[in-house]
């Protein structure tokens, strides 16, 4: 029999709790709760409320550990976007890869927005979500927004996360209405 250090054991336990609480406050965002409570995770993740203040230092470390989690989740979909084809089959790519990412990171990205005010590591995320989206706008349609600032600015928000939150969350259209919207609205701004 081989005796394992009791502080492995700590330490795995410590790792479990962290990562039971973590995914519960996952499963509160996407279930539209808006500011979810250390109490709240607690009773969602089985961990104790006094077991989750010894792990994180307070409710927005636990958020910005959530937050990082679903980032490696969720990073694979932040790929470059093909470039190729006419202006009709980058605009249909282009929204569909999108509106894709939006549909993943929603219930997270509103959180990150809440608390970015507060927290360079949210506001930082935000930053990098537009930096990316804005540099691939850029790239799948340099041709059409080659000395056009105010069309690159139009482009990106039309497309941006904040326009398909307000279709599908304001508007509430189905996922396959809002791309229609956005790609009618691509193509008109794009021709």
């Amino acid at each position: 029999m081989t005796d394992v250090p009791s502080g492995d054991g700590r330490r795995a336990r410590r790792q479990r709790s962290r990562d039971l609480a973590v995914e519960a406050m996952l499963d509160l965002l996407a279930e539209g709760v808006i500011r979810p409570t250390a109490q709240q995770v607690a009773e969602r993740s089985g961990v104790s409320l006094r077991s989750i203040f010894r792990i994180f230092d307070d409710v927005r470390s636990l958020h910005e550990a959530a937050t990082e989690h679903h980032l490696a989740r969720v990073g694979h979909l932040f790929r470059r976007i093909p470039a190729e084809g006419s202006l009709v089959e980058r605009v249909q790519v282009t929204v569909e890869h999108l509106t894709r990412v939006y549909e993943e990171v929603g219930p997270v990205r509103r959180a990150a927005v809440r608390l970015a005010p507060e927290s360079e590591v949210f506001a930082a995320r935000l930053r990098d979500a537009r930096s990316w989206a804005r540099g691939e706008l850029d790239r799948v349609f340099a041709p059409e927004l080659a000395g056009r600032p105010e069309r690159a600015a139009a482009l990106e928000a039309l497309l941006s996360f904040e326009a398909w939150d307000q279709l599908r969350q304001g508007q509430r259209l189905s996922v396959e209405e809002g791309r229609a919207v956005l790609v009618g609205g691509a193509q008109s701004l794009l021709a």
